[in-house]
């Protein structure tokens, strides 16, 4: 009887999703210093144009600027799809290619 043929990991998609959620992840840690000043840099100037708004309406300013660690938006749901994705990707690539291979 013949053995069945053994596909190469490559030709999954989970390896893949894998490869993709990685690269995405090095980019993330490699970029993501340089976006969060950025974003910084934008929230503040959107908080001083309402702020500017409410001194000339002679209300209180009740805006706090933005800093590096406090900022509305950040990347951290980014950074947990991509680990999401990565380690269920590395989970369903060893079930279905080293774990059958390493019962044999």
């Amino acid at each position: 009887m013949k053995s069945p043929v053994q596909r190469s990991v490559l030709e999954s998609p989970w390896y893949w999703g894998y490869v993709f959620c990685a690269a995405g992840l090095v980019g993330l840690l490699l970029v993501g210093p340089k976006v969060i000043d950025r974003q910084v840099q934008q929230e503040r100037s959107f908080q001083g144009r309402q702020r500017a708004e409410e001194h000339k309406a002679g209300v209180p300013a009740a805006v706090t600027m933005s800093t590096r660690d406090a900022t509305l938006l950040s990347l951290r749901p980014l950074f947990l799809l991509l680990i999401t994705g990565f380690l269920t990707a590395w989970a369903m690539v060893w079930w279905h290619f080293w774990r059958r291979r390493r019962a044999s």
